[in-house]
């Protein structure tokens, strides 16, 4: 395949673009298919973009978290639906002096800084949210969400990436303009189309939402079995410690010795426990890209731990396209990065034999013994506020907060979580179904969206 092309100056577009990726051969010809089929700009379709606010008009340091006033940021936008596992919240003043930028049901919102061209659809669900600078908002007219939601798959799809990563501007920090998007070619299909892709959407939405519920009930069951709803979570503004605290923890950072932490872990110590470097071990087995750079894997970055499994879901890809030294995962393994606690960026691996699986050295990969604590309930038990806190005061570093290997390992179970182990183990495994169910919906839609594409254009050559 031809990794070059020539364009004469009449075949350049109308602004005169000159970046050579533009002109590629796939994309010249996903540019032929689409004329086939009549596709026209995305600015023509009954909607309207809405350009998010400056990135001064909020600063992030004003988050609360006794708000029901949602801040949507560039983050959460992830392929077809919001990321919902973090979410970030606003003081009401600030929320009423941005209304312009409130989200409504059948949004579209398109990320265009950071990472670029992700496409996700407001859920009915929302509440009251505004959205940052990072991304833009395709309105649909009323009485056009389910063309919304099929807008949502036609951008999603190989080829509406394809048009998207084509449309960056600049060098230093790329972005997308409000013109290129209004640009992108969509191809409108019959009307059943359209509603067969939007009900594969709205089918997967309900999907995903069921698994976070039972994700919930899973983290519910343990804490409630734990008996831990006495121990005030709340940090304090100051306190004291004796020397031989700082010297013990060899930390001189006062985080460190928040008492809200030292409540959590004299609670978990006060029942019988072990360790989790009793239950799962750490293990550090590093894999070298260059030294099989033939070899096909699955290569998970820290973001894929939001999801809390790592499976076969993942595309595999040669290890020469990897630059940097790796952690091998086994299935059964429990992932957890280091970086940033507050995200929950935990998971269980369950990969097949037949492509090995890696993942960032962030992590640090946690294997049960087998004989006690299960992976899935391993992963919930970390989840849950009680660990996150003692997480949370553990870190070191600014820019970076990392916590330490020996801090997680260190951490105390309660025997009684392997009483509830089945039950949580049980709800894991029905969300991680769900997740599994909505993954192959989606790939039914996106699938119908191309098929739409390259039907048409062969009806019409």
């Amino acid at each position: 395949m031809a990794v070059w092309s020539a364009v004469k100056v009449s075949g350049l577009t109308s602004d005169f673009r000159l970046d050579p990726e533009y002109y590629r051969p796939d994309l010249l010809e996903i540019d032929r298919a689409l004329h086939r089929v009549h596709a026209r700009p995305l600015g023509e379709f009954a909607g309207a973009f809405v350009v998010g606010p400056f990135g001064s008009d909020f600063n992030v340091e004003n988050y609360v978290e006794d708000s029901p006033y949602r801040y949507v940021r560039g983050k959460d936008v992830k392929p077809f639906f919001l990321q919902e596992d973090d979410n970030a919240y606003m003081p009401k003043a600030d929320f009423e002096r941005l209304a312009k930028y409130t989200l409504r049901p059948y949004d579209l919102l398109i990320s265009v800084v950071g990472t670029l061209g992700n496409c996700a659809v407001v859920p009915a669900t929302i509440g009251p949210a505004v959205f940052s600078c990072k991304s833009t908002v395709w309105r649909p007219a009323d009485g056009s969400e389910e063309f919304a939601l099929y807008l949502t798959a036609y951008l999603n799809c190989e080829v509406g990436q394809a048009l998207i990563q084509r449309l960056p501007r600049g060098h230093v920090q790329t972005g997308l303009n409000l013109d290129d998007l209004r640009s992108i070619p969509v191809v409108e299909p019959k009307t059943d189309i359209v509603k067969r892709v939007a009900k594969l959407v709205q089918e997967a939405q309900s999907h995903v939402a069921a698994a976070k519920s039972k994700l919930i009930k899973a983290e519910e069951l343990l804490v409630e079995n734990l008996d831990l709803s006495h121990v005030n979570l709340s940090p304090q503004k100051c306190y004291s410690r004796r020397f031989s605290d700082l010297d013990a923890g060899n930390r001189f950072g006062a985080e460190y010795y928040m008492p809200c932490k030292k409540r959590v872990l004299d609670a978990l110590r006060s029942l019988p426990h072990n360790t989790i470097a009793f239950h799962a071990p750490a293990v550090r087995d590093l894999w070298d890209p260059e030294r099989v750079p033939q070899m096909m894997v699955r290569n998970f970055d820290v973001t894929h731990a939001l999801d809390p499994l790592l499976d076969d879901r993942q595309i595999p890809e040669p290890a020469a396209s990897i630059g940097s030294t790796k952690k091998l995962f086994q299935s059964g393994d429990v992932v957890i990065s280091r970086l940033r606690s507050y995200l929950k960026e935990i998971a269980v691996v369950r990969t097949s034999k037949t492509v090995p699986a890696v993942g960032s050295s962030e992590f640090i990969v946690l294997r049960p013994t087998g004989d006690g604590l299960s992976p899935e309930t391993l992963m919930v038990f970390l989840r849950c506020p009680h660990v996150q806190t003692i997480l949370k005061w553990s870190q070191d570093g600014s820019n970076h907060p990392r916590f330490s290997e020996a801090d997680l390992l260190a951490i105390p179970v309660p025997d009684a979580v392997l009483s509830v182990q089945d039950s949580v183990d049980a709800e894991v495994q029905e969300a991680n179904e769900c997740r599994r169910q909505a993954s192959r919906l989606l790939e039914r839609a996106k699938h119908a969206v191309e098929e739409v594409i390259t039907s048409g254009a062969r009806n019409r050559s």
